[in-house]
């Protein structure tokens, strides 16, 4: 089975748009068994309902936070979620739920799980992949980003540390959480992203990493993006930081 983590931060628009999506590819793909976690951080436009009312012949469970608590804490409640129901084949995919992920790249990650990878990255900066509907100084900022991470934790098979939409294998999923316990993820916010490849890639045995190209698509995201570039900057400057000194807490 396929198990879907979403977080959602006032994504009554957007969510059903993608759950509608994600029957279309259940459609064209019979062998697919999907179920989904939609995990509502509080949000204050009905994203809960609308995903109620946008769910009928799928499998979906709703978790909800009173109050906005940041994407690390959403994270972290749907993916314990997801491995608390999950089989041992299972694999877990966490993506945004503002619809600029296309599902229809999950094919092709599980097909890469398949061949060997524990964790496949829906990446920015494999050849095929485009980004559309982001500004000229975004894209700058995230390649500059992608490269200073790389070069202080070089990675085979990662290019794109930060891009949300990932295949996990649940296996690898457990150790990380068995090895870092309550701390695996403990960073609140974007930077969450970051800090999960970076403890995967601390285990041993070592975790296999593939990406798959990505067309990101800004253009279908309703409203403006909930990430403060400054902050998440420095957030993850401190966290590389941290991290190069040997803390995992």
């Amino acid at each position: 089975m396929i198990r879907v983590v979403l977080p959602a931060f006032n994504e009554s628009e957007a969510l059903p748009r993608l759950l509608a999506s994600f029957a279309e590819l259940g459609q064209a793909h019979r062998e697919l068994e999907l179920s989904f976690i939609v995990v509502d951080d509080g949000s204050r436009d009905g994203t809960a309902e609308s995903a109620r009312a946008a769910s009928p012949g799928l499998r979906l469970e709703l978790l909800a936070h009173e109050t906005n608590q940041g994407l690390g804490f959403t994270l972290r409640d749907g993916l314990a979620a997801a491995l608390s129901e999950a089989g041992d084949d299972d694999v877990i995919v966490t993506m945004d739920a503002d619809d600029t992920h296309p599902v229809e790249l999950i094919p092709a990650m599980v097909e890469a799980l398949g061949h060997g990878a524990d964790v496949v990255i829906a990446s920015r900066f494999r050849p095929g992949a485009r980004v559309v509907g982001v500004s000229p100084a975004r894209r700058f900022l995230s390649g500059a980003a992608a490269l200073l991470i790389a070069l202080v934790f070089p990675t085979r098979g990662v290019r794109d540390f930060t891009c949300g939409f990932r295949a996990y294998r649940k296996g690898a999923l457990a150790r990380a959480r068995d090895r870092f316990g309550t701390g695996f993820i403990a960073a609140t916010g974007f930077q969450v992203q970051c800090d999960i490849l970076l403890k995967l890639r601390a285990l041993s045995p070592p975790v296999h990493f593939a990406e798959v190209p990505l067309v990101l698509r800004y253009d279908r995201k309703p409203g403006a993006s909930k990430m403060k570039v400054a902050r998440t900057a420095f957030a993850t400057v401190l966290l590389l930081v941290r991290r190069r000194a040997g803390v995992y807490r």
